[in-house]
């Protein structure tokens, strides 16, 4: 503990040059830690937008609906979806199942026809683990019209809920009536007039522009689906537990159908994040050479300004190994106290700015910005704590050799 009070002097005697490299070391530690907080809060909003988007924590496909474009609807789909998720139902670790109709066609408002993607689901069960009344838009308010609604739950309605692109492009409001023309299962062409109930926002110009969702009845009519599904989503009580839960769904759902979890599907969430990694590992390496170099220079402008000092103690018998570690203790304590302030203006920060409920702007391709909310990560703080200290202690280690080869006559009767 000899050398750790030595330290403490040491480091306190020279206090201009400490508190520039202290504010080295809290600028490095807040600039990580929120970082890290962003990272974290678009990491999180882009992972549910997925799951309750539609894809769920697990979903089963055909085990080629992914390989290639299909040639007519329900191709490469699930033959007795319906089936298969009634008995999924009663696994204990499984919320719900949500079978899925997916399709493409065209639809008319008689003197214009527009490409869609159709999405079929069961408007009792969506809306209770989706996110899809979230995005339900107020329809044609502004022109006197009714506002947007779910789809209706009786079997014999004809409703549909455009995209607000694809509504903009056909002139369509709520209330407006439709075409669906679709290929059905064995490659036939069908028909189906639509009442507009709703128009929604999924985020994505590219989606608003394509999209529209129908109940699976509506979807099952028009392209004679039957007790087919193309797709099933699956929600799970403890949604950690995907990675561990997939091997097992996989098992339960048979060889006929293949298990995939969110993140492997959800190609948007992986890009940006790999994105994001990316910037904050080449963020992380010029803060650590900034602080790398800053607390080099001050440990060695110390080493240079103490030569007889460390004579002296040469001398009385320190041993250079000694010395070594007395450079080591410096940045330890240079790390410390850097950090420990560092995290606490950290969440002073993070608590004034989540308290102003900024609005960001809306990232490329998307249709509408959020709110910039940092999130609190413990494991980013420790690992930003530890990384720092690291840095510190690797920088010391210069300047502790030279001070160890000081030999002591020299070192003595140097001015």
């Amino acid at each position: 503990m000899i050398l750790a009070r030595l330290a403490l002097r040491n480091v306190m005697r020279n206090r201009r040059r400490t508190i520039l490299t202290l504010l080295v070391v809290i600028a490095g530690f807040m600039s990580l830690s929120l970082a890290g907080g962003f990272m974290a809060q678009t990491f999180d909003g882009l992972s549910q937008a997925a799951i309750r988007g539609g894809i769920g924590h697990i979903q089963l496909l055909h085990p080629q609906a992914l390989e290639g474009d299909e040639g007519q609807s329900l191709e490469f789909s699930i033959s007795d979806g319906e089936a298969l998720a009634s008995r999924l139902r009663e696994d204990s670790a499984i919320a719900e199942v949500l079978p899925r109709i997916q399709f493409m066609g065209l639809i008319s408002n008689g003197p214009k026809s527009v490409a869609f993607l159709g999405s079929g689901v069961d408007p009792v069960r969506e809306p209770q683990f989706m996110a899809v009344l979230d995005s339900l838009k107020d329809g044609s308010k502004a022109k006197g019209g009714a506002g947007s609604r779910w789809l209706s739950t009786s079997s014999g309605s004809r409703d549909v809920i455009l995209g607000v692109g694809l509504a903009k492009s056909l002139g369509a409001t709520v209330g407006s009536s439709l075409t669906l023309m679709s290929t059905n299962k064995d490659g036939g062409l069908n028909a189906l007039d639509v009442e507009v109930v709703g128009l929604q926002d999924m985020g994505l110009r590219e989606l608003n522009d394509r999209v529209l969702t129908v109940s699976l009845d509506t979807a099952a009519a028009l392209v004679d689906a039957g007790p087919t599904r193309s797709r099933l989503s699956i929600l799970l009580k403890q949604p950690e537990d995907t990675a561990r839960e997939l091997p097992r769904i996989q098992a339960l759902a048979g060889k006929a159908v293949q298990a995939f979890p969110w993140f492997e599907l959800a190609s948007f969430y992986k890009q940006v994040k790999l994105l994001y990694l990316a910037i904050f590992g080449f963020m992380g390496l010029v803060l650590f050479l900034v602080v790398l170099l800053a607390t080099a220079n001050t440990l060695l402008m110390s080493v240079m300004e103490r030569v007889r000092e460390f004579g002296t103690l040469r001398a009385m018998g320190l041993q250079a190994w000694q010395l070594t570690s007395l450079l080591q203790w410096e940045g330890a304590l240079l790390g410390l106290c850097g950090s420990g302030l560092g995290l606490i203006l950290t969440l002073v920060f993070r608590l004034a700015v989540n308290a102003l409920h900024l609005q960001m702007p809306s990232p490329p391709g998307t249709s509408h910005g959020y709110e910039l909310n940092i999130h609190f990560v413990p494991m980013v703080y420790l690992c930003v704590f530890i990384g720092l200290q690291l840095t510190l202690q690797f920088s010391a280690l210069f300047p502790g050799f030279k001070a160890a080869k000081l030999r002591i006559v020299e070192a003595l009767r140097h001015v």
